[in-house]
C-alpha cells in the first residue's frame, strides 16, 4: 500500500515548516543539497533533514507534478481477546496497522454475551470497557486513544454518555464524533468505536 504525492524537485520555497517528500534517494540527496545550499548563501539556521518519510523540514511546494511513492507496511495484525465481548458478525475486534489499532464498534454487551439495555450509563461503560481491553490486548491503552466516535439511538442520552465518558477517561480528552442514528446492531442503545496508537 503506498501514498501518493506531487511536487517540484526545482521550485522550492524555504519558508514554512512543512513535511516533505521524494521519490528515491537520489532526489533526496540532491534535495539535501540545495537546502543546505541555501541555508549557508541565506546565513540562515537549517533544521536537520534525516529521512525521507518522517521529518519535519521548512520546505514547501509552489505547484504539485512530478509523482512520488512512500511505502508503507501492508502487514495487517488481527487484535482479539475474550475478555472483551465476542464479536457478533464477521469482523476483528481490532486491526493494527502502520502503528494504528482501529477498534471495531463495541455495544454494550458483556464477554459473556449479556446486552445491557436498560441503563444507558451502564452501558456506555461498558462499551468503553470493552474497548480499554482490546486495546490491552494489542499492547496499547485508553491513553493512546486519539479518535472515538460515538453512535446514540436517542440524543437525549448524551448527557449521561458524557458523565461515564468523562469519568472514563479523566484528564486525557482523545478527539470525538457523537452521532445519533436510527438503530443499532442487536437493539443496542450506544455503540463507540476508536483509533488509538
Amino acid at each position: 500500500m503506498s501514498l501518493h504525492f506531487n511536487f517540484p524537485l526545482t521550485a522550492l520555497s524555504f519558508t514554512a515548516p512543512r513535511r516533505y517528500f521524494v521519490k528515491s534517494a537520489g532526489d533526496f540527496a540532491g534535495l539535501r543539497r540545495h537546502y543546505w545550499r541555501v541555508h549557508v548563501e541565506t546565513s540562515s539556521q537549517p533544521r536537520k533533514i534525516s529521512s525521507t518519510f518522517n521529518s519535519q523540514t521548512i520546505l514547501s511546494s509552489h505547484r504539485l507534478f512530478s509523482t512520488t511513492t512512500i511505502p508503507m507496511s501492508s502487514a495487517l495484525r488481527v487484535i482479539s481477546t475474550a475478555s472483551s465481548a465476542a464479536p457478533r458478525a464477521p469482523y476483528s475486534q481490532a486491526i493494527a496497522v502502520n502503528g494504528f489499532i482501529y477498534c471495531s464498534g463495541q455495544i454494550p454487551m458483556t464477554p459473556d454475551g449479556n446486552l445491557i439495555i436498560d441503563d444507558i450509563k451502564a452501558g456506555a461503560l461498558q462499551s468503553l470497557t470493552n474497548l480499554k481491553l482490546v486495546l490491552e490486548a494489542g499492547g496499547s491503552s485508553i491513553e493512546k486513544i486519539f479518535k472515538v466516535n460515538v453512535y446514540l439511538v436517542d440524543m437525549a442520552d448524551f448527557a449521561a454518555v458524557n458523565e461515564v465518558y468523562s469519568e472514563f477517561f479523566g484528564t486525557h480528552r482523545p478527539a470525538r464524533t457523537c452521532i445519533a442514528i436510527k438503530q443499532l446492531p442487536l437493539g443496542a442503545h450506544i455503540e463507540i468505536e476508536c483509533i488509538a496508537l
